[in-house]
């Protein structure tokens, strides 16, 4: 990311403080949560979240009352050391005594199994 901007008289301090809140608001580098990408396959949804600078000690992974918590702490003597924290709601379709998580190159994925979806055999009721 570059911060160094070349200087351009041409532009009014409208467009600049414009430029300020474009590059803020909309640029990814300035969010304040790291990037993450909700996917749906046959049998899981899969949720991928950029933490790069992260180890597999770094991250808590939890799952309480179809909350999934994720933190993640580095040791404030790294020199680029963070903190996140973040939770999702999961519904009922999610079978959490499954879930398992991979780290791979700052990318942490998480795969939330679907639960099976039994349909019961139609029965006949007898009138009586």
């Amino acid at each position: 990311m570059n911060f160094i901007q070349r200087y351009q008289p041409t532009l009014s301090w409208v467009s600049e403080l414009d430029r300020f809140f474009d590059q803020t608001y909309r640029n990814p580098a300035f969010t304040l949560g790291p990037r993450e990408a909700f996917h749906e396959s046959d049998n899981a949804w899969i949720l991928r979240l950029d933490l790069p600078g992260y180890s597999k000690n770094d991250i808590k992974l939890t799952m309480h009352d179809h909350t999934l918590q994720v933190a993640a702490e580095t040791s404030p003597d790294r020199p680029f050391s963070g903190k996140f924290e973040g939770q999702w709601r999961l519904g009922e379709e999610v079978d959490s005594s499954n879930i398992s998580a991979h780290l791979e190159n700052g990318v942490l994925e998480l795969s939330l199994p679907k639960k099976s979806q039994t349909t019961a055999e139609p029965t006949l009721i007898e009138i009586q």
